[in-house]
């Protein structure tokens, strides 16, 4: 497993597509857990699937991502890309708080040690099935910039950072792509 980490707009993406097509005429699976929810998403989502092209499956598994991986169907890939961990916990964390009216949601209110404990169990288990497999997972670094105003982006910075650092420990390789250059900063030479 390979974590290719970075800031919003860094390049991770594109590299870790290169990452996953090293080995040329393979059969490649991205795994999508972006939801749509607005044009600016969608744009962004097309953005993406036109450049990876049409030689790419994909795949939206987000509720059953750990038995979609545990399953012989993802064993049939050379290249797996998980695009993007960021995304995917966004999502854990909105569907442990569950249905609410988000103009008077009191995010105060979230147990958000439970939630985190929660999301780094599905993703221990996201993990584990994934570990026999070629899988590149992207996520986003966002613990470099100010502290977040707000409670919810204070205690989402804090749960993906515990799941960065989990999966980072799990793979073999992780690289930070900064302005679109990217730095091995595990794995290989003797790491």
């Amino acid at each position: 497993m390979i974590l290719v980490t970075g800031g919003c707009r860094s390049g991770k993406s594109a590299f870790a597509e290169q990452l996953v097509t090293k080995k040329k005429g393979g059969r490649w699976l991205y795994i999508a857990t972006a939801k749509i929810t607005d044009a600016q998403m969608e744009a962004r989502v097309l953005k993406h699937q036109a450049r990876r092209g049409s030689d790419w499956e994909t795949c939206e598994a987000n509720e059953v991502l750990a038995d979609y991986l545990s399953s012989e169907c993802a064993a049939a890939y050379d290249g797996i890309l998980l695009d993007s961990v960021t995304t995917l916990v966004t999502n854990m964390l909105f569907d442990f708080i569950g249905d609410a009216d988000w103009e008077s949601f009191d995010f105060e209110s979230v147990d958000y040690d439970q939630a985190s404990r929660q999301i780094l169990e599905q993703i221990g288990r996201i993990a584990e099935c994934a570990q026999r497999l070629p899988v590149v997972f992207v996520t986003d670094e966002i613990g470099l910039g100010v502290v977040p105003q707000t409670c919810l982006g204070r205690n989402f910075r804090d749960i993906l950072g515990s799941v960065n650092q989990y999966l980072a420990g799990r793979c073999s390789q992780v690289y930070l792509v900064v302005s679109g250059i990217p730095v091995k900063i595990k794995g290989g030479d003797g790491q």
